[in-house]
């Protein structure tokens, strides 16, 4: 009830992350794991790396608490609470929060940064997927203040609207975000941001928008607002290793490998080539290797994306896309 054997990989991942922002920072982190559950995470954080100072634990399930003190007992330096992360009674603030609720962040993402240093990291996941990318239109609206985009691109939109919501819950509280690795994989979205100053106006907006060049949606379809910036830091991201202790070493290797290449053609929105092909009239997709490889040596970007197989990012505009597949089909 309270451990998701399914979730490994995810927790994998954030060992490696927190060890990055630990050494980023030069010493440990005061960590609050908000719905803590089990506190599966806090007992991998704390027995795994040397990357936590200090720890809060809280959980508000009379059971789960239960099974949270008893898993916790073993380390001096973490505490337990029985607190609504939506109105914690907290004093502290923290250098990492992280938020794992079933279903939306929304209702716990104001204390979540209110408790946030400048600088911190938040690490956020949403499950409520039919609600991001999917058909619940008005659960969004009301939810995120947005609408979901109806294309093979509502799993990107639908991380992007999580994203836009995070910055204007951030920018309530007179700061900014910067993502530094983001993904959505099987059945949730999962993010990592560190919590900054102002910088301007953040990259929000309704697609498509004036000026949009990137892969077509059908007139009269509208998605938004979403985030329209990176979804990377490549600098961070780079220095993400899998730990000698994951679960899931081969797989969340070569998932990182992967949003590394991914990190380096940073645009919004990515390629399918069905789709592509599909749009276009052509019978026979190209191979994707062609595809590549006449992109680039036309002098454009181009990497896999982890959103979909038979995707591709690229800093081509739709018209030099759409140039390149005319030139291979009718090369077959």
């Amino acid at each position: 009830m309270f451990y998701n054997p399914a979730m490994s990989f995810t927790r994998d991942l954030d060992v490696a992350v927190l060890r990055v922002a630990a050494w980023e920072k030069r010493q440990g982190l005061r960590v609050w794991e908000a719905l803590a559950a089990s506190g599966i995470r806090s007992v991998r954080w704390l027995n795994e790396t040397d990357a936590v100072a200090g720890l809060v634990a809280t959980e508000l399930n009379p059971e789960a608490l239960g099974y949270l003190q008893r898993n916790l007992r073993p380390w001096d330096r973490a505490r337990v609470l029985c607190q609504d992360a939506r109105h914690p009674e907290l004093s502290e603030r923290f250098d990492w929060v992280d938020l794992d609720p079933y279903g939306t962040p929304a209702p716990f993402l104001p204390a979540a940064i209110e408790r946030l240093e400048l600088e911190g990291i938040l690490s956020v996941t949403a499950t409520d997927t039919a609600v991001l990318a999917g058909p619940e239109r008005k659960s969004c609206l009301k939810r995120y203040g947005a609408r979901p985009l109806r294309t093979y691109l509502c799993r990107e939109a639908g991380l992007r609207i999580l994203l836009a919501h995070l910055a204007s819950v951030a920018g309530q509280a007179g700061r900014g975000i910067h993502p530094l690795l983001c993904y959505v994989r099987d059945h949730h979205f999962r993010v990592y941001l560190r919590l900054t100053a102002p910088d301007g106006t953040p990259p929000l907006g309704e697609v498509p928008f004036p000026g949009y060049q990137g892969p077509p949606i059908a007139e009269g379809v509208r998605g938004g607002p979403l985030w329209t910036g990176p979804l990377f830091d490549p600098d961070f991201l780079g220095r993400v290793e899998v730990p000698a202790s994951a679960e899931q070493g081969p797989s969340v290797g070569a998932w990182l490998s992967l949003l590394q290449e991914e990190s380096g053609v940073d645009r919004l929105f990515y390629y399918e080539v069905g789709e592509v092909c599909s749009g276009l009239g052509l019978a026979q997709p190209p191979r994707r290797e062609r595809i590549f490889a006449s992109l680039r040596d036309a002098g454009w970007a181009v990497a896999r994306t982890h959103l979909d197989p038979a995707g591709f990012r690229t800093d081509a505009p739709w018209s030099a896309v759409a140039g390149r597949f005319r030139e291979l089909s009718a090369l077959r």
